[in-house]
């Protein structure tokens, strides 16, 4: 059976700093390693958006955060990968941080700076359009984590750079058993692409699709770094 292999954790460099690889060389080397998709989650928050000369035009501001997922999707539509729009967003009260999934342009258009409300508002006014997935929870130490207010965790962060404490975060999920789990590259550079991915029996190739799928549980995870313990909790 062909499987839809996504990796749903991804930061381009025309939007994320931290990143070193464009949008189109993402994409274009996501496809030589045979994935069929790939999320562009680049980073929202404050010190971003007042870093841009546009940061009091939400459109231009909106516009110039698009630009590593629009790079992408143009090279992923010449050679067949599918780009699902996402967004890892930090409040300003913290420094968590939370991958959003089920939006597109008009979303984002439609709710200026969104950042600016605290989790459990924003949990409060779009639970029910977005999927909110906290990101590496325990990266930094695991403070203020709060379920009530997530649809799910990043389980597996496969970050060469980074110590995830991706057992915590599988037993968070293990606890509360409403959390959906999910893994991901986190990819900034070269040496840290293909390194996780969510596998579907179906295509699924935009931003709705992706949430749904995840909703229903219809994936399993797949990281060779991590697979003992992916294979422990699933």
């Amino acid at each position: 059976m062909k499987t839809f292999r996504i990796d749903p954790h991804v930061h381009a460099s025309e939007t994320s700093a931290c990143s070193w690889i464009s949008g189109s060389d993402m994409a274009a080397q996501y496809k030589a390693l045979g994935y069929d998709g790939i999320a562009i989650t680049d980073h929202l928050h404050e010190g971003y958006i007042s870093s841009l000369p546009c940061r009091d035009n939400w459109d231009a501001c909106v516009d110039k955060y698009l630009s590593g997922y629009r790079a992408a999707k143009a090279m992923g539509e010449k050679v067949g990968l599918a780009l699902i729009f996402g967004v890892e967003i930090r409040f300003t009260e913290s420094d968590n941080d939370y991958l959003l999934y089920g939006m597109d342009e008009q979303f984002l258009r439609a709710h200026p700076y969104p950042y600016r409300n605290g989790l459990e508002d924003f949990y409060n006014n779009y639970h029910d359009k977005l999927l909110i997935i906290q990101a590496h929870p325990y990266r930094g130490g695991g403070d203020n984590i709060r379920p009530r207010f997530l649809h799910g965790v990043e389980a597996v962060n496969d970050s060469p750079r980074h110590d995830s404490h991706n057992q915590q975060a599988f037993a968070l999920a293990e606890e509360h058993s409403h959390l959906i789990r999910t893994c991901g590259s986190d990819a900034h550079r070269p040496g840290e692409l293909g390194r996780a991915a969510m596998v579907f029996d179906f295509p699924v190739h935009d931003s709705l699709a992706y949430k749904e799928a995840l909703e229903k549980g219809a994936y399993h995870m797949e990281c060779p770094n991590f697979r003992d313990l992916i294979e422990k909790y699933t």
